[in-house]
């Protein structure tokens, strides 16, 4: 039996502007899902993908209260 964590519970978020990479986060499905619901139309024409985390130092996603500053 394998846990969440091992079958790739954790997803890692990234926003992409063109082929750049500008933003990696990771964080638990359902918060991933919802930062990409909620940031998509904030940053028209950026690329918001949501992927199972492969690990790596990216840094876990903010919490919701600041999701609306992290544009303006």
């Amino acid at each position: 039996m394998t846990t969440d964590r091992a079958a790739g519970g954790r997803k890692m978020v990234r926003i992409w502007l063109g082929d750049h990479l500008i933003a990696e986060y990771v964080a638990e499905p359902d918060r991933a899902s919802r930062y990409q619901r909620v940031m998509t139309p904030k940053f028209t024409g950026l690329r918001i993908t949501v992927d199972n985390s492969a690990g790596g130092s990216a840094s876990e996603l903010p919490s919701e209260q600041l999701w609306p500053f992290t544009v303006q």
